[in-house]
């Protein structure tokens, strides 16, 4: 019995830190095509693992273990310096803290060491043929909420997100002229500053109104047609005052932007014709 609560228990936290990956599946592609594969890949190994576990293979558990360790070294990673081709990413993500909460709960679990614990003689019981669909049902009800938090902090936050290195580069230009007409913004300024380890984004609101519309959206710069440059989590933009400045700050850690680099300015699905970094 101590067996198959352990089992049934493992069985759901790697299986939901499975599928709270897969449910962030695309968004990490949008972020960086390989993030995505990784994310799926993460997904199926999660499957496997749950099937080794199921059958009480040691191997099960030890592949369950891999990918948590993974995931949680890649999540520390990307709050910290960034994974590669993207900028620092914020911590508090609805399905990384949940997805975190799962796979720290499950190594914590491997102490038992439950692949060593002898199971008691299975007797066929009805309740028993339960467990499995009872695994799956708290695993949709954990992350039907954090797929709804999910929902609410981008609501809150971002409108759209930046796309693919690919996607932003087949994206047709805005002029500076139009920037300011359709959305109230003048580009006065993109150069770099703090000994040439920050790149400074200076804005002149124009109308607030319709600069907020495009402010909401995720920021990036997109660096000589070769990479881009995510603006960190924390830059939002609720407040603005018409021919006020705003501001903003893209980090060029592990970067190659330099004086002389050509940057476009990119706003979720709007990309900004390029200009020279000064």
């Amino acid at each position: 019995m101590k067996y198959r609560i352990i089992k049934w228990f493992g069985l759901m936290l790697i299986l939901e830190a499975g599928f709270l990956h897969y449910a962030a599946s695309q968004a990490a592609y949008l972020k960086a095509p390989y993030l995505g594969f990784l994310v799926v890949a993460h997904f199926f190994g999660a499957v496997v693992a749950a099937m080794g576990i199921y059958h009480k293979q040691a191997w099960g558990w030890m592949l369950g273990a891999v990918l948590a360790a993974g995931s949680l070294i890649g999540y520390i990673w990307n709050i910290t310096i960034g994974l590669p081709q993207l900028a620092p990413g914020p911590w508090l993500y609805p399905y990384a803290i949940v997805s975190v909460g799962a796979e720290v709960l499950y190594l914590l679990l491997l102490v038992l060491r439950p692949w060593r614990i002898v199971e008691e003689p299975y007797v066929s019981s009805s309740r028993y043929n339960l467990y499995l669909p009872s695994i799956l049902m708290v695993v949709t009800l954990i992350a039907f909420p954090t797929y709804k938090w999910d929902l609410y902090a981008s609501e809150v936050g971002y409108h759209k997100h930046v796309g693919s290195l690919q996607a932003v580069c087949s994206t047709p230009l805005t002029s500076f002229s139009e920037l300011e007409d359709r959305y109230g913004i003048q580009l006065s300024q993109v150069a770099m500053t703090m000994m040439d380890g920050v790149v400074d984004v200076r804005l002149k609101i124009l109308d607030p109104e319709k600069a907020n519309v495009l402010l909401k959206d995720q920021a990036a710069l997109l660096v000589d047609q070769q990479f881009l440059v995510i603006a960190p989590h924390i830059h939002r933009h609720s407040m603005l005052v018409r021919n006020k400045i705003q501001t903003m700050f893209f980090p060029t850690a592990n970067r190659t932007i330099h004086t002389g680099s050509q940057v476009s300015l990119v706003f979720g699905s709007v990309r900004v014709e390029p200009m020279i970094v000064k």
